[in-house]
C-alpha cells in the first residue's frame, strides 16, 4: 500500500552519499566488476548450477551440447542480449522464442524460471508454465518449440538421491514460490532395466534368496518383478528383437518368475511370515499381469501358476493357524469363572488373532484375502469348540452355567472382531456356537420356549438340538426338560434347518465339519496399485544392493503422473493437453491386440432364511 502525496513547492532533489570504493572484489583495482558472488565453496563454478543443451526431440547431445552455467543473479532467456543482468543472458532464435522470453533466478540455493509474459512458451518437464516455477534437478526444460535444456544442480545431486530431490526443495524454498502442476506423463513413476546375462541371478535375488524379514517395503517384490515386466515388453529391451521375439522372451520370463514365486511358498509352507509376505505379493504381481493391457495376452501361463501359489499360500497359513489354536482351544474350557481377569481363558486364543492380523497389516494382504483367512479361523474356533459340548464326553459343557461361560468368552472374540472389522465374519462362522450358549443359559422348561428357541437356535440342524437338549444337566434350581418340548423343538428344526441344508447339498450331521465349505476366492479389487503413488518407500533401498552388485537399474522418472495403473485395462489413457516431457519415450512398448472378452454366466440361489452371498465380498 501506498501513500501519495503532493510534492512541496519548495522541493528539491535529495543528495546521496556515495558509497566508499570497496578493495579486492568490489570493483576497485585488483577487483571483478562483475563478480558480485561471495567466495564461498558452495558457489564455485563446479559447483554452479548449469542447463545443459538437448536436441530437439529431447535426446541427449553427448559431448556436442552446449552448458550455461546460472550464477547467483537473474539470467535472461530471449532474442535479445541484456546488458542489465551483469552479462548473464542466454541469447536463443527460433520459432515462438521473445526477445525477452523469460527469467531464471539463481537465489540462496534455489533455481527458479518465471515467463515474461503468456506468449512466451515456457515448460517444465512437458507442462507449460505462466508463473515462477521452482526446477528440480534432472527436470526438463524447454523454450518456444525446439531449444530443450536439462537442468542439473550438482548441489542437489550430492545432498540427495533424485527421488529425494524435490522434498529438500520444498524443504528449502523460500518467498512465494509455486511449485509447478503435476507431471501427467502416461508413464510408470520409474522404470528398471537389467541384464539379459544376469537375469537368473536378479530374479533368484529377489524370490528364492529373499528373507521377507529384512524388507521394508513388504511389496517390493511385486513393483519389481512389474517393472522388469514392463521393460522386457518395451523396445528399449533389445530393439533389434521382432515382436513375436520379444513376446516369447516376455512370456518365457514371467513364466519362469511365477514358478519361482511357486517353489518359495511350496518350500516355506510352515513359516508363517513367509507365507503371508507371498501371499500378498503373488496375489499383488498377479493382478498387475492381469489389468496390464500390454502384458495380460503373453501372461496367461504366468498367472494360472500364481493364481494357484496364492491359493496354496492361503491355505498352508491357515494350516499354521489352526494349529497354533489348537493348543490354546483347551483353555478356552477351563472349569473356571473369569468375569473381570483380563488374562482369563480367552487369552490366548485373541493373542493368535492379533498377531495373525499384525503379520497380514504388515505384509499388505489384500482385504478380501484377510477376510476369507478370518472366516477359516473363526469357523475352526466353531467347530473345536461346538464339536466337544456335544461329543459324549467329561465333563458335561451342557449346563446353564457353561452356557454363561461360553457366552461371555465368545463376546471378547466378537469384540475383538468388531474392532478389527471383521464382526459380519465372526457373526456368521460363530454362529452355532452362539446359539448354543443361547440356548444352554435360556428358559426350555414350558411351551412357550420353543417358539424362542426355535426362532434364536435357527443355525442348529435337529440332531445338535437333539443332542444339546437331551444332555443338558438342569441346575438344582430348575426343572427338567420335557420330552414333547425336545420332539417339538427337534420337528420344527427337520422342516427349516435340515431342509436348508439338503437344499445346498450338505449332511445333516451332529459334528461341525472341519473345513469350512466356502470355495477360495481371489479378489478383483483392494489392491495396493490403487492408492500407491510415486515409488513407494522403501522400494529404492531395496533395489540398492542389487544396483550396487549390477543386477539392475532403477530410475525414477520425474514427469510420470505417479500412477501404477497407467497400462491397466480400466485406465483413461487419453494424452494430456499439451507437450510432453523427453521421458515420456519409456511409454513406447510392443503393440498386443485385444480380444473380445470371454463371458461367463453364472445364478445365485439365495434361500429364504440363508444370510446371503458368502462374508468373504464384504468391505
Amino acid at each position: 500500500m501506498f501513500h501519495v502525496r503532493r510534492r512541496p513547492a519548495d522541493h528539491g532533489p535529495r543528495k546521496r552519499k556515495k558509497k566508499p570504493v570497496k578493495g579486492a572484489g568490489g570493483g576497485g583495482p585488483g577487483g571483478d566488476a562483475h563478480d558480485h558472488r561471495p567466495r564461498d565453496p558452495y558457489f564455485l563454478p563446479d559447483r554452479l548450477p548449469f542447463l545443459i543443451e538437448l536436441g530437439p526431440d529431447g535426446s541427449e547431445l553427448g559431448g556436442t551440447g552446449r552448458q550455461h552455467q546460472l550464477h547467483l543473479n537473474v539470467t535472461e532467456v530471449g532474442t535479445d542480449r541484456s546488458t542489465h543482468t551483469g552479462g548473464q543472458s542466454l541469447q536463443l532464435f527460433g520459432s515462438n522464442i521473445q526477445p525477452r522470453h523469460c527469467v531464471i533466478a539463481h537465489t540462496e540455493g534455489i533455481v527458479t524460471v518465471t515467463p515474461c509474459s503468456r506468449d512466451a512458451d515456457t515448460f517444465v518437464n512437458g507442462q507449460r508454465i505462466y508463473e515462477t516455477t521452482i526446477l528440480q534437478h534432472g527436470c526438463f526444460v524447454r523454450f518456444g518449440r525446439i531449444h530443450n535444456f536439462r537442468f542439473i544442480d550438482p548441489q542437489q545431486d550430492e545432498r540427495h538421491h533424485l527421488i529425494d530431490s524435490s522434498r529438500t526443495i520444498r524443504r528449502h524454498a523460500m518467498g512465494n514460490y509455486e511449485r509447478y502442476p503435476a507431471a501427467r506423463d502416461p508413464i510408470l513413476p520409474a522404470v528398471l532395466e537389467f541384464r539379459e546375462e544376469s537375469e537368473d541371478a536378479f530374479l533368484h535375488a529377489i524370490t528364492t534368496d529373499l528373507d521377507p524379514t529384512d524388507v521394508q517395503f513388504k511389496l517390493a517384490p511385486t513393483y519389481t518383478l512389474y517393472m522388469a515386466a514392463r521393460f522386457r515388453a518395451s523396445t528399449h529391451y533389445r530393439p533389434d528383437l521382432s515382436p513375436t521375439d520379444r513376446a516369447h522372451r516376455l512370456t518365457e520370463m514371467l513364466t519362469k518368475v511365477a514358478a519361482m514365486v511357486q517353489n518359495v511358498i511350496h518350500s516355506r509352507h510352515g513359516d508363517p511370515t513367509s507365507l503371508a509376505f507371498w501371499m500378498a505379493n503373488a496375489s499383488e504381481l498377479l493382478h498387475f499381469l492381469k489389468q496390464d493391457r500390454h502384458v495380460c495376452g503373453y501372461s496367461l501361463d504366468a498367472q494360472d501358476i500364481l493364481a494357484e501359489a496364492v491359493q496354496v499360500a492361503f491355505r498352508s497359513l491357515v494350516d499354521c493357524m489352526q494349529a497354533e489354536l489348537s493348543t490354546s482351544l483347551p483353555m478356552f474350557l477351563e472349569d473356571r469363572d473369569d468375569i473381570n481377569e483380563e488374562e482369563g481363558s480367552t487369552a490366548h486364543v485373541l493373542s493368535i488373532l492379533t498377531n495373525t492380523m499384525a503379520l497380514l497389516r504388515r505384509c499388505r494382504v489384500n482385504a478380501a484375502l484377510t477376510i476369507q483367512l478370518f472366516s477359516q479361523l473363526f469357523h475352526f474356533i466353531n467347530m473345536w469348540v461346538f464339536n466337544r459340548i456335544v461329543a459324549e464326553t467329561h465333563p458335561n459343557f451342557c449346563t446353564r452355567v457353561w452356557g454363561v461361560r461360553l457366552k461371555r468368552r465368545l463376546a471378547r472374540i466378537e469384540l475383538w472382531a468388531e474392532k478389527q472389522g471383521l464382526e459380519l465374519a465372526a457373526d456368521c462362522h460363530l454362529a452355532r456356537l452362539s446359539q448354543a450358549a443361547m440356548l444352554l443359559h435360556s428358559q426350555k422348561s414350558a411351551p412357550d420356549d420353543i417358539a424362542t428357541i426355535s426362532s434364536t437356535c435357527f443355525k442348529l440342524n435337529s440332531l445338535q438340538l437333539r443332542a444339546l437338549l437331551e444332555k443338558y444337566q438342569p441346575m438344582q434350581d430348575e426343572p427338567k426338560i420335557p420330552q414333547d418340548l425336545i420332539d417339538n423343538v427337534v420337528a420344527v428344526a427337520e422342516s427349516t434347518a435340515d431342509g436348508l441344508a439338503r437344499e445346498d447339498g450338505r449332511e445333516v450331521r451332529l459334528e461341525e465339519e472341519i473345513d469350512l465349505q466356502l470355495p477360495f476366492l481371489l479378489p478383483e479389487d483392494g489392491y495396493s496399485c490403487d492408492i500407491v503413488r510415486g515409488v513407494p518407500s522403501g522400494l529404492a533401498e531395496f533395489l540398492n544392493p542389487l544396483q550396487h552388485a549390477g543386477l539392475c537399474s532403477m530410475n525414477p522418472q520425474p514427469s510420470s503422473s505417479g500412477y501404477w495403473t497407467i497400462y491397466m485395462h480400466e485406465q483413461d489413457m487419453r494424452p494430456p493437453p499439451g507437450p510432453r516431457s523427453p521421458s515420456v519415450m519409456s511409454n513406447r512398448s510392443m503393440s498386443i491386440p485385444r480380444g473380445e472378452p470371454e463371458i461367463h454366466i453364472i445364478q445365485l440361489h439365495k434361500s429364504n432364511n440363508g444370510m446371503g452371498l458368502s462374508i468373504v465380498a464384504t468391505k
